[in-house]
């Protein structure tokens, strides 16, 4: 997507939609003084000695700028109302918002996320809260960049995997960084005083508050600058309603375009806008959801002409005709389809619809599990007594930029990079992430103001390997490939081989056939063992897949052979010189652990 030209194109036409609003605000503001200074000629005390029927000069000048001064101070009450901050609209919509302390994994994620893409636009960070809706939608809202924030619902932070999580946020970013948001709100203030128009039409043609006298005496004038008043008023607002949807539609443009900008990857706002438009349910349940329908990621369009007229947001698939036209034609029949259904108010949550053909991510089965986590730090416990104690040494320095990563994919790749990479292979992953991955890059350049003392180095990675485990499946799985990628082609110490053996524990499946497991594991697993003891440690690539596929076929022994097995492989890693020295002590405990979470993912 060519991002730039987009982003020139929406602020072009947005530009000269504001202007046409502008001509029509002023425009409607003219009929109606013209009208009240034309049906004030009709009014028999009203009229001078030489005056006929007419439009009277003072009269037009006076409504002129009594409607002009109406519709400013509706605008000025309007903008007043929301002036405390977007979280008077967050909480209208019956949000909470979200402190990483006591936050889950995927809400930490979600603060990671909106971190990154404060960076990545150089927007001051928005305070972020979380609706309990099934749908899936978004918002930003705030009258500046001071007062900003970001919403998203349970059912998107459910649904989406990261990078569509990722687009989204970013989407939402532009709406703080453009403006748009304050925009909004002065356009609709400027509607709010047209409609005030039209209630003082219906207010002089019914003749409300007036006595039987008086309205018996003005009924007609009355009556017929009232019906003019409010057709004027209805137009007005009708056209001004429809201008503001186009100047809407042509900011969600621009936004999706900004998110590209942002997070260099169009795939995944496109991913996301699929998963929204396909969907089975896409209201957002709360009475003020109408009210904020502009600051949505997207709205419910409908087939009618009129209703396309006033829609906030353009046509789903059109938006991600422009991000990726290959996926949209793909997309285009299931996503005709869904707009084609007529939602239930009550439906079932959107989380449990997604299959592997409905986006990216199996959202119903691919998610992060606390089970699984806690399992592996129970086998951690078991295997290293004196966890526990050097956890609270390391929590004591408060390293509140590395532990961020916890359960989020893309900052644990980024740690355990660090982590097990050899100086070589670290400064060529830095230099490829200069170019492919900014937001990557930006993380570890925190990190290395943030440095961590080398002797914390392995608690910290053991006590984020439990969020390691509990993350969904696909992810681990590109976890492991994005790993393997980086160290492939280097030579591994002891200690680093070590890490490294530690992490493939958790993210290591096993895919052997049942035929060949015995053969493989009896043929080669102590061959392996020798040669990692023989280097004293030190392993290549190569060398590290062999061990880690022996040790999972491994795994899938039966219990008194891998019994047997287990005692020979300890005999070897304490009978090799030097007796018991510490690198013996960690690799038996590594041994342990791999057999340990592997067996555990074998029975599963």
């Amino acid at each position: 997507m060519r991002f730039r030209q987009h982003q020139i194109r929406a602020r072009r036409i947005s530009m000269h939609l504001l202007w046409l609003y502008v001509l029509a605000v002023i425009t409607i503001a003219l009929s109606t003084a013209a009208a009240t200074a034309f049906l004030s000629s009709l009014y028999p005390a009203l009229q001078g000695a030489n005056s006929g029927i007419g439009i009277h000069k003072p009269v037009f000048a006076t409504v002129f700028i009594l409607v002009i001064a109406l519709i400013t101070g509706a605008g000025w009450w309007r903008l007043r109302q929301l002036s405390a901050g977007g979280h008077i609209v967050a909480e209208a919509l019956g949000g909470q918002r979200l402190i990483r302390k006591h936050s889950p994994f995927t809400q930490r994620r979600l603060l990671n996320v909106v971190e990154e893409m404060a960076i990545a636009s150089g927007v001051r960070l928005p305070k972020v809260y979380l609706l309990p809706d099934a749908s899936l939608n978004a918002f930003a809202a705030g009258m500046n960049q001071r007062d900003a924030v970001i919403g998203i619902t349970q059912g998107a932070l459910d649904a989406f995997d990261r990078n569509e999580l990722q687009a989204v946020v970013a989407h939402e970013f532009s709406h703080i960084l453009n403006g748009d948001m304050r925009r909004n709100m002065q356009l609709c203030g400027c509607l709010y005083g047209l409609q005030m128009i039209t209630s003082l039409g219906r207010l002089f043609l019914d003749g409300d508050g007036l006595t039987s006298k008086s309205r018996d005496s003005f009924r007609l004038p009355t009556a017929l600058f009232g019906a003019i008043l409010l057709c004027l008023g209805f137009t007005g607002s009708l056209a001004a309603s429809w201008i503001q949807a186009a100047i809407s539609r042509q900011r969600e443009y621009l936004a999706d375009a900004s998110a590209v900008q942002f997070t260099r990857q169009s795939d995944g706002l496109a991913g996301a806008l699929y998963k929204v438009a396909t969907a089975p349910d896409r209201r957002l349940r709360s009475p003020h959801a109408a009210e904020y329908a502009h600051f949505m990621f997207e709205g419910i369009h409908e087939t009618d002409i009129f209703d396309k007229l006033a829609a906030t947001h353009p046509d789903i698939h059109s938006r991600i005709a422009r991000l990726n036209p290959v996926k949209a034609r793909r997309w285009e029949a299931d996503i005709r389809l869904a707009q084609s259904r007529k939602f239930e108010f009550y439906a079932l949550s959107s989380a449990g619809y997604f299959s592997d053909r409905h986006g990216t991510g199996n959202a119903a089965t691919d998610k992060h599990s606390p089970i699984r986590g806690r399992q592996f730090a129970a086998i951690l416990q078991s295997i290293h007594p004196d966890l526990q104690q050097r956890t609270e040494i390391l929590l004591r320095q408060h390293p509140r930029h590395w532990l961020s990563a916890e359960g989020d994919n893309e900052r644990l790749l980024v740690v355990l990079t660090v982590l097990i990479s050899p100086p070589a292979a670290l400064n060529g992953t830095v230099q490829q992430w200069q170019i492919t991955h900014p937001l990557r890059l930006a993380y570890y350049r925190r990190l290395q103001q943030h440095p961590l003392p080398p002797a914390l180095h392995r608690t910290l990675l053991e006590y984020l390997l439990p969020s390691v485990a509990a993350l969904p499946e696909q992810e681990r799985q590109n976890l492991k490939t994005e790993l393997d990628r980086l160290l492939e082609h280097h030579t591994l110490d002891a200690s680093q081989t070590l890490a490294w053996l530690t992490v493939n524990a958790c993210l290591k499946n096993t895919g052997e056939p049942t035929d060949s497991i015995e053969k493989y594991a009896h043929a080669t697993l102590l061959e392996n063992i020798q040669t990692w003891i023989t280097q004293q440690g030190k392993l290549d690539g190569s060398t590290r897949q062999k061990l880690s596929c022996a040790l999972s076929a491994f795994a899938g022994l039966p219990r008194r052979e891998r019994t047997l097995l287990l005692g020979n492989m300890l005999a070897k890693l304490t009978a090799a010189p030097p007796p018991q020295n510490e690198w013996q002590i960690q690799a038996t405990a590594v041994l342990q652990l791999y057999i340990q979470a592997v067996a555990v993912s074998s029975t599963k």
